[in-house]
């Protein structure tokens, strides 16, 4: 054994540690890489999970609103046929006309807007209303009328349309 052969020796053990350190650490970037796909696939999951648990607490909160929103209105409902039933007075004519007020007031309002409108604009009120005072009260008249008309029809029809469902 001569120093050629120590040499040899020392520099191929040397290569030797350093390819098994490079091995080592080439395996420890794949082993780290496995670990890092993991954990994003559990962050992954995890965030799905709160995600249904956040979807399934809105549907809870959702089924909840609706439930009291339905229960408000049956009770304004039954407090409503009650009140009606108070106003009974035994005679059926009476019953009758009463019942009809609603109904027939509604588009006797869009009537009452929709003459004194086409009066106004054709000119037929110039004769009765001094021309200062005119626009002001005609403006103020037809906004009265309209507001009253709009009231009615929503009070009226309002409360009896069918209640707005979301679809999920």
């Amino acid at each position: 054994m001569d120093i050629a052969d120590i040499g040899i020796s020392a520099i191929s053990g040397g290569l030797l540690g350093t390819l098994g350190t490079a091995l080592g650490r080439v395996t420890g970037y794949f082993e780290q890489r496995a670990d890092n796909a993991q954990q994003r696939e559990r962050w992954a999951h995890e965030l799905r999970l709160e995600e249904a648990r956040a979807n399934r607490a809105a549907e809870t909160a959702d089924a909840a609103q609706s439930a009291a929103q339905q229960e408000s209105r049956f009770e304004a409902l039954t407090e409503s046929l009650r009140n009606d039933a108070g106003l009974e007075s035994g005679y059926r004519w009476v019953s009758a006309v009463r019942a009809l007020v609603r109904p027939v007031l509604t588009p006797l309002l869009w009537l009452l807007y929709l003459v004194v409108f086409f009066t106004i604009m054709s000119g037929a009120t110039d004769d009765y209303i001094a021309d200062g005072l005119e626009s002001e009260f005609m403006g103020y008249f037809i906004s009265n009328i309209a507001f009253t008309a709009s009231a009615a029809t929503l009070w009226w029809f309002g409360d009896r349309a069918r209640p707005f469902r979301s679809e999920r």
